[in-house]
C-alpha cells in the first residue's frame, strides 16, 4: 500500500486492546473477517485507510456495543480513507469482512497531532438584516434575543433565505452552540469556510448573495480538528471528520449512498427542474454488472450495463451513453431512472449505458486526468469488449461520454484523443484547470486551441458558485475553454448555473445535456 503523506509509529499488534493507540500499519491475510482491537481516547482524530486487494464486504469502527461509528468500505468497494474525530473514550473494534475471498488487506490509521488551541473564528460583519437586528439586541443586554431568534428558525428552518428586490437572496447558514468553530461544506463561492460567532451568544454564522434558481447541498462541520501540521490539503480535508447536514434544516437530505452521509439542500426561487430525476412509473430499464479485464491497465474493473425497457425497439446501432464514476452516476445522479424518463418523454431515442468506475478509489486521479493509456483502453478494449459482450454496434457520432470534475475532463480528452469512437460529450464542471505541472495549467484547452477541429459536439455545463480554490477555478475555466471551441467552430453549447460542484446540481442538468445532444 502506498504510503500517506504523514509518518506514523507502529506499535507492535496483540490481542489484548492497545492500551493507548498511536498508529497501525499493518498487513492481514483474511479469510472471512478480522477484529483489531484499539483503545482510543475522545478528541483523538484518526486518519489513514484501508485497502484490499480484493473487493471486500465491509471495513468499518465499531464500538464495543457492536455498533458501526465509522465505516471505511464498503460492499464491493477495495479501499478507503478514515476521517474521524472520536467523540467517546473507549474500547472500539476495527473490522474487516471479506466478500468470500481471501484477502490480503493493508491497514495504516494514525493519531494526528492538533493544536492545543481548536478555536476558529472569522468574526466576519454579518450581512443579514435579521441577524443584524439580533446582534444589537444582544449587544443592548437583551437576554429574550437569542431565545427568540432561535424559536423563529425553528419554523422557518436553516439556511435564513431573505429575498431582495433584484430576485437574488441573501443566504445566511447558521449553527447553534458553544463550539470551537464550525466549518460549511459546500458553501456557495467559497466551498469550505468557517462560520463566525456573534458576540455573547451561541449564534454561529456565514452569509452570501446568492441568484434566483439556486440549486446546491451542502454539510455543515462542528469542531473541524485543527492540525498542528502546515499541510493545508489535509487540514482542508479535516473537514469530512464531523461533516454532517444541517440540524435546523427542514428541506428533504440528499443521500445518493454519500459514505459522509446526508446533506443538507437549498432551492431558492426558478431552479431548473428535477422532473426527471423522480421515478414517476415509466416503464423501467435493467442493469447488469460485469468485471472487464485490461492488458493496456494491467488491472480489472467494475461495469455496469443499462438496458431500457423491453418494450422499446433498441437495434444494434442504438445510442451508447458512457459514465465515468460509474456508482455515483447509479446512485448519486440517478441515471436509470432519468433515462427511463428521456426514453419515455420521447426527449431521447432508446439507448444503452455504460457506468465506468475504477479498480481502487485512488487510481481516479491517475486515470481520468489526461492519460493516453486510459483514453487507449476506452477506444480499443472497452468498446470492443461491450461490441462483443453485448452485441451491438454503436455508431460513434451518437456515443457519448459523460462525467464530473475529473470525469468531465476525461470525457473531453478521451473524445478528442478518439473522435472516430466517441462523437459526443457531456461535461459537468469538468476540471479543466488542470495541468501536468504548475507550469502547464489548463493543459487540454491548450491542446484543443493548437489542434485542427474535429466532429465532436459537446455540451458544457458549471456553476457559478465554483471558484475555489483559486488554483482550481472551475467556472472560469470552463467560460475560457467554450470560448476556445467556439472559435474553433465546435458545435458546442454551454450552460452556467447556479450551483456548485455537486451531484444535487449534476443529477438535475445530466438530463439538460443529454436532451441537447440528441435534438433533432
Amino acid at each position: 500500500m502506498k504510503r500517506l503523506a504523514y509518518l506514523m509509529l507502529i506499535l507492535p499488534f496483540a490481542n489484548s486492546a492497545l492500551a493507548q493507540f498511536d498508529s497501525l500499519e499493518q498487513s492481514f491475510t483474511v479469510d472471512k473477517h478480522k477484529v483489531v482491537p484499539i483503545t482510543l481516547e475522545k478528541g483523538q482524530y484518526l486518519r489513514g485507510g484501508v485497502q484490499s486487494d480484493l473487493a471486500l464486504k465491509s471495513a468499518s469502527i465499531v464500538n464495543s456495543q457492536g455498533e458501526v461509528v465509522k465505516p471505511i468500505i464498503g460492499l464491493g468497494e477495495r479501499d478507503g480513507e478514515l476521517f474521524w474525530l472520536v467523540d467517546q473514550s473507549g474500547d472500539y473494534q476495527l473490522q474487516l469482512v471479506t466478500a468470500g475471498q481471501t484477502s490480503q488487506i493493508d491497514v495504516e490509521i494514525a493519531a494526528k497531532a492538533l493544536k492545543s488551541d481548536q478555536t476558529v473564528n472569522p468574526k466576519e460583519a454579518v450581512i443579514s438584516t435579521r441577524l443584524k437586528q439580533v446582534q444589537a439586541e444582544i449587544a443592548q443586554g437583551n437576554t429574550d434575543a437569542e431565545p427568540a431568534f432561535w424559536h423563529s428558525i425553528a419554523k422557518s428552518g436553516t439556511p435564513l433565505i431573505e429575498p431582495q428586490p433584484d430576485g437574488s437572496a441573501v443566504l445566511t447558514f447558521l449553527w447553534k452552540g458553544n463550539e470551537s468553530n464550525v466549518r460549511l461544506f459546500g458553501a456557495p463561492y467559497d466551498g469550505h469556510v468557517y462560520l463566525s460567532r456573534i458576540d455573547n451568544s451561541d449564534i454561529w454564522h456565514k452569509s452570501y448573495h446568492v441568484p434566483n434558481g439556486s440549486r446546491l447541498s451542502y454539510r455543515i462541520a462542528p469542531n473541524v480538528p485543527q492540525l498542528k501540521s502546515g499541510d493545508w490539503r489535509e487540514q482542508r480535508r479535516a473537514v469530512l471528520a464531523t461533516s454532517a447536514f444541517d440540524p435546523l434544516n427542514l428541506r428533504p437530505v440528499f443521500d445518493g449512498d454519500d459514505k459522509f452521509g446526508p446533506a443538507s439542500t437549498i432551492e431558492y426561487g426558478d431552479v431548473v427542474s428535477d422532473q426527471y430525476t423522480h421515478d414517476i412509473g415509466n416503464p423501467a430499464g435493467s442493469i447488469s454488472a460485469y468485471e472487464v479485464e485490461s492488458e493496456i491497465l494491467s488491472n480489472s474493473r467494475s461495469v455496469k450495463v443499462y438496458q431500457p425497457h423491453t418494450s422499446y425497439d433498441l437495434p444494434k446501432d442504438a445510442p451508447l451513453l458512457i459514465a465515468f464514476d460509474g456508482d455515483q452516476y447509479l446512485s448519486r445522479v440517478p441515471t436509470p431512472i432519468i433515462l427511463d424518463n428521456l426514453i419515455a418523454a420521447g426527449k431521447i431515442p432508446p439507448m444503452r449505458a455504460l457506468f465506468i468506475n475504477h479498480p481502487q478509489k485512488q487510481l481516479r486521479g491517475k486515470e481520468l486526468p489526461p492519460n493516453p493509456k486510459f483514453a487507449q483502453f476506452m477506444a480499443t478494449e472497452l468498446i470492443p469488449w461491450a461490441k462483443r459482450e453485448l452485441q451491438i454496434e454503436p455508431l460513434a457520432r451518437d456515443t457519448v461520454l459523460t462525467g464530473s470534475s475529473y470525469g468531465g475532463l476525461a470525457s473531453m480528452y478521451v473524445a478528442q484523443q478518439y473522435p472516430h469512437v466517441f462523437g459526443k460529450v457531456l461535461s459537468q464542471s469538468g476540471s479543466f484547470w488542470w495541468g501536468p505541472s504548475k507550469f502547464s495549467a489548463e493543459w487540454l484547452t491548450d491542446e484543443i486551441e493548437d489542434k485542427p477541429k474535429n466532429t465532436i459536439q459537446i455540451y458544457m455545463n458549471a456553476g457559478v458558485f465554483e471558484l475555489q480554490p483559486e488554483h482550481a477555478n472551475i467556472i472560469d475555466t470552463n467560460r475560457k475553454l467554450y470560448k476556445v471551441l467556439q472559435e474553433k467552430q465546435y458545435k458546442v453549447e454551454f450552460e452556467e448555473l447556479a450551483s456548485g460542484h455537486d451531484y444535487y446540481s449534476w443529477r438535475v442538468t445530466i438530463a439538460n445535456g443529454l436532451i441537447h445532444l440528441f435534438k433533432s
